[in-house]
């Protein structure tokens, strides 16, 4: 039963509104604090952008230009271009994953270069000689796009022009074809994606962030690969270690699964037994090398035909 409402309390006084007011404002700041930092903490555990030289660290390959992109507002993104002694030799943007750059990739850019690549490569803001900034998807994608102009300065054929994304690297691989005018001046002859996830949300769900209860409106970094990939209309090869501790290999097949399941055309997926996140390239040796040359060779036939 209501209870009847006392007629003799008062009625709310003017201090009284003000105080609700003040009580109801501070929430609105206490709520928009906790996003930014929640924010702040997902760019942090996501990008993990680390100085120190890992076991990896070595300098950059003989040969290789080093210089730098400038965006607009006069920062820099750091960039490397490894040349190779083929003429009509395909040029790969390559994109390295989240913590370490470039100078800890070297060995997956030798390995591409000696499959017989073109290599531009770049550290995206917040990472090594870039300017120092804390990394997000929109600003690690506008690098993207920044280097994917510089892929079209150095390989004016559309054919040529592949992307090779790591990880991380991987789904700004997918962004930035998903976000692709598909004209035959920037078009891409096909994208490779290595180790990659379907999504943040799934990638926090099915590892040991598992614990933490993923509401869609707090993910302020979605980087949701599986989505995008039905904007993606160029060939694509999917690679993943099946002993990968970092990111579950299964997700190598959804990816694929999305891919296929709303476009058509040339579309790959080569899982390598006993690869681990990063060293797949290693581990699956001459399958691995063979799976990525027939899928280079077969996409810029395609690239010619059309």
């Amino acid at each position: 039963m209501d209870r009847k409402r006392d007629d003799r309390s008062p009625a709310p006084t003017a201090r009284r509104r003000r105080w609700g007011r003040t009580v109801a404002g501070a929430a609105l700041v206490l709520a928009a604090a906790g996003c930014t930092t929640l924010d702040t903490w997902q760019r942090q555990a996501i990008f993990q952008v680390d100085a120190a030289q890992s076991r990896w660290y070595r300098d950059a390959p003989e040969g290789t230009e080093t210089f730098d992109l400038r965006h607009g507002n006069g920062e820099v993104v750091h960039a490397w271009y490894l040349a190779s002694a083929r003429a009509d030799a395909p040029t790969v943007l390559y994109l390295h994953g989240s913590r370490w750059n470039l100078h800890n990739s070297v060995f997956r850019i030798e390995r591409w270069h000696q499959l017989g690549f073109n290599m531009l490569a770049i550290d995206y803001r917040g990472f090594g000689r870039s300017s120092e900034r804390l990394p997000s998807e929109a600003s690690a994608i506008e690098d993207v796009r920044l280097a994917f102009e510089e892929l079209k300065r150095r390989e004016p054929d559309a054919a040529r022009r592949f992307v090779y994304g790591h990880s991380l690297g991987g789904a700004l691989a997918i962004a930035l074809a998903a976000d692709n005018a598909a004209t035959p001046e920037d078009g891409l002859a096909g994208l490779v994606v290595e180790s990659s996830f379907t999504r943040i949300a799934d990638l926090v769900r099915e590892t040991r962030w598992g614990w933490i209860p993923m509401l869609p409106w707090l993910v302020t970094q979605p980087f949701d690969s599986a989505s995008k990939l039905a904007e993606v209309d160029e060939p694509l090869l999917v690679i993943h270690g099946t002993e990968d501790r970092v990111v579950p290999h299964p997700m190598a097949d959804r990816l694929y699964e999305s891919a296929t399941a709303v476009r058509g055309g040339l579309k790959r997926l080569l899982k390598v037994e006993g690869g681990s996140h990063s060293a797949s390239s290693r581990i699956g040796g001459d399958d691995y090398a063979r799976a990525v040359r027939e899928f280079v060779g077969e996409a810029v036939r395609l690239a010619r035909a059309s």
